[in-house]
């Protein structure tokens, strides 16, 4: 079918009560879904030139989108994908967010068609900011191409500037999770309890989250199940099952999943803004103010970590149902984040 006539059909109609919006809805299934790249290109050209554009027509260039940025090409389908999707915001009210089209990018592109796209990319190019974040932890080889981008956006003091520009020892780190028993009571005396002020899922329900620090009487001779159903997490409340003992990379890694792939009915951040996220949650587990890195690495060695999930009997994904407890060197400080959605 020709551009023009799939553009007129989706122009039909706004919403399902209107007259034509079977064949409205309809075109994107049974045209844009099977076309090839150059259709698809032309289509989303065609789209941007419609002054005021239908429901059907804002979904239909989503998705031309979507299947452009997910096929592989060359520097110049990056360079376009790229432009089509900053100016979407600006055409109509489009569902997709920049950090989510720079995620399909980096997964389906070429390393060497995307790293050109830092070469002469503006501080306020937030597709290439994300796109650089989404390379870094993708390859090494992101510093050496994207070194002056890194430059002008920590210039122009762009938030995803303060990042690593390489992946740190943490990130790289594995280690095998020890379970532990989830058995046995301890008595243990707080003092002291506040909020921490960050958690990877904001505006989440405050029944699903938590994210507290525990001042102790005493130091805690262990930490474990015990210990950690005694302080009463929220959000799996004497529920939770599967406690683990942790690495510290394990920590970062499971906050950076939780924090890109969002909860249930809230927005994801993706890889870019997940990694920033994740490393200011570590930072509070471990009692770092501010956003250094190399401190928050030196403090999370020193600390001991859990792991838990709820005992919901919907478990979706694990990244929809997280528990992160530290146990600071005093062993008098015991951080938690957690967030449950699940139900």
């Amino acid at each position: 079918m020709k551009v023009a006539e799939v553009v007129r059909r989706m122009g039909l109609a706004e919403t399902y009560r209107d007259r034509g919006w079977d064949k409205a809805v309809r075109v994107t299934d049974t045209e844009v879904q099977r076309a090839g790249p150059e259709w698809l290109a032309e289509l989303i050209e065609a789209l941007l030139a419609v002054p005021r554009p239908t429901y059907p027509q804002r979904f239909g260039f989503e998705v031309a989108l979507r299947r452009l940025a997910t096929t592989p090409g060359d520097p110049g389908r990056v360079t376009f994908v790229r432009r089509a999707a900053a100016r979407g915001p600006a055409w109509g009210a489009v569902r997709y967010d920049l950090p989510e089209v720079a995620a399909y990018l980096a997964m389906a592109q070429r390393e060497q068609d995307l790293l050109p796209v830092f070469a002469d990319a503006e501080p306020s190019d937030e597709l290439a900011a994300c796109l650089w974040q989404e390379m870094v932890l993708r390859t090494d080889a992101t510093e050496a191409a994207a070194g002056g981008f890194a430059d002008r956006l920590a210039a122009a003091g762009h938030p995803l500037s303060v990042l690593p520009r390489t992946r740190t020892a943490l990130e790289r780190e594995t280690a095998p999770a020890k379970k532990l028993r989830v058995g046995g009571a301890v008595r243990v005396t707080c003092t002291a309890e506040r909020a921490l002020g960050v958690h990877p899922w904001p505006g989440v329900d405050a029944d699903c989250a938590d994210a507290r620090l525990f001042e102790l009487e005493r130091p805690l001779d262990g930490f474990g199940a015990a210990e950690l159903r005694a302080l009463g997490p929220r959000s799996a409340g004497s529920s939770f099952v599967h406690v683990a003992r942790v690495g510290g990379g394990d920590v970062l890694r499971k906050l950076h999943e939780t924090a890109a792939s969002g909860p249930v009915y809230g927005p994801r951040k993706f890889a870019a803004y997940g990694r920033l996220t994740a490393w200011e949650c570590l930072g509070a587990l471990v009692g770092v103010a501010g956003l250094d890195v190399a401190a928050i690495e030196s403090a999370a060695k020193a600390c001991t970590f859990l792991s838990y999930v709820s005992d919901w009997h919907l478990q979706l994904t694990d990244s929809l149902d997280t528990g992160l407890a530290a146990l600071w060197p005093d062993r008098r400080t015991v951080t938690l984040i957690a967030a449950t959605d699940s139900d």
